[in-house]
């Protein structure tokens, strides 16, 4: 296993409520396809339908926020893809995407709060949103190192 000193540590070695790491991996990236989808159709429906003109006023705040929101969504929704489909196929390299997005996604949440003004459920749920992808990204990152070295200890060593 990956968690021998000359490694990289592994920082878990299960998933929380789950019995492996890769079943982990799968349920998170199952879970954040479907989150991105959400938004990604939820945002474009705004844009659409309820916020037809916000982006021919000089609103503050910023008026290219559904806009942005789409943007990070699409790009969720393909991390969350390839992670879905390195879990499958035990490709690790397919989680580099997940692993680099996720914390630009908590840059940018911090960022929105620190901008915006929001009342208080909205911090809260946005708190809650960054812890969530940090427990992700801790868990995408161990199996990502499991996979990574997992043939390591069957090699004879000897060889070069």
């Amino acid at each position: 296993m990956a968690c021998r000193c000359r490694y990289l540590k592994q920082i878990l070695t299960k998933c929380c409520f789950c019995y492996s790491l890769r079943f982990g991996v799968l349920l998170f990236g199952c879970i954040f396809l479907t989150w991105f989808l959400y938004i990604t159709i939820g945002t474009g429906f705004m844009m659409e339908c309820i916020f037809p003109n916000e982006y021919q006023k000089s609103l503050f705040p910023a008026p290219a926020a559904l806009k942005a929101t789409m943007v990070f969504s699409f790009f969720g929704i393909i991390a969350s893809a390839l992670l879905c489909m390195g879990v499958h196929n035990n490709n690790e390299m397919l989680f580099i995407p997940f692993l680099g997005f996720v914390p630009i996604w908590i840059i940018v949440h911090i960022f929105a709060l620190t901008v915006y003004t929001f009342n208080t459920v909205i911090i809260v749920l946005t708190v809650i949103t960054m812890f969530i992808l940090l427990y992700a990204w801790f868990v995408v990152w161990s199996y990502y190192i499991e996979l990574l070295f997992a043939y390591d200890d069957e090699l004879e060593t000897g060889y070069v």
